[in-house]
């Protein structure tokens, strides 16, 4: 399938790119609230952004909206995710990998995380934009007796999995979240670049034995980006808000 993951559009631009292929989907941010949202993305995005949505439903391109968590919109997530009901196909969140800016940002701790999973977890359960995505959110899923889902992949973490990013200088990573280089098309073949075994220890995870042990360990693995993001050894450590 084509998506996009970009900004809003004008609907004519949108019909153009219809004309040569019609996206699968097209996703935009949304950080929180409209004023916790511009701080991020800057003045008038919110505004900007919502009035796209009913554009894309009438192209018939599905309209996904990802927040990036962290420590300050935590607490924003499931009153945006009612604002977005029956606004869009998809809401869900990815954890903040401190890296570049990120790095300016704070995590919540494991604790509000885990607290943050339940409620988030028993709200999607009547908020149907809400979409499970967080490897970690399987926990919950677990210890509730209820079934499990695929992860961030299907299977998982997606490092070099059904994922992989190509950047303009040819540098293949195997997570566009942070440093993770597996080669270079430029050189490579990319079904090389995947069979290659740096793209094979990416995509084996961390070897921490908790990890490995782990009965949910193959629909986990935590967030190697999140691990990277906290100086952690992500070959060997254990994601730090796993509370398995």
């Amino acid at each position: 399938m084509t998506a996009i993951l970009g900004n809003p559009a004008p609907r004519e631009q949108l019909e153009r790119i219809v004309e040569i292929r019609k996206p699968f989907l097209y996703q935009v941010s949304l950080e929180g609230l409209e004023k916790y949202n511009n701080y991020i993305r800057g003045n008038g995005n919110y505004r900007n952004v919502m009035p796209f949505l009913p554009i894309l439903r009438d192209l018939g391109i599905q309209a996904h909206i990802m927040l990036t968590l962290t420590r300050d919109n935590i607490d924003q997530v499931l009153p945006l995710a009612e604002i977005l009901r029956n606004k869009a196909d998809s809401f869900t969140f990815n954890r903040l990998s401190q890296v570049g800016e990120g790095a300016q940002l704070a995590i919540p701790s494991r604790d509000e995380y885990r607290a943050f999973l339940i409620d988030y977890v028993e709200t999607a359960k009547t908020n149907p934009v809400m979409a499970l995505k967080d490897n970690l959110t399987n926990i919950i899923l677990h210890q509730q007796g209820e079934e499990l889902f695929g992860g961030c992949a299907g299977y998982g973490c997606s490092a070099a999995f059904n994922f992989i990013a190509i950047l303009p200088d040819g540098e293949a990573h195997a997570c566009r979240k942070f440093p993770s280089y597996i080669g270079n098309i430029y050189h490579q073949s990319i079904g090389d670049i995947y069979d290659s075994d740096a793209a094979r220890r990416y995509r084996a995870g961390t070897q921490a034995q908790a990890c490995q042990s782990c009965s949910i360990r193959p629909v986990c693995g935590g967030c190697l980006a999140v691990m990277y993001g906290q100086n952690l050894d992500i070959f060997e450590a254990r994601d730090p808000h796993c509370f398995m």
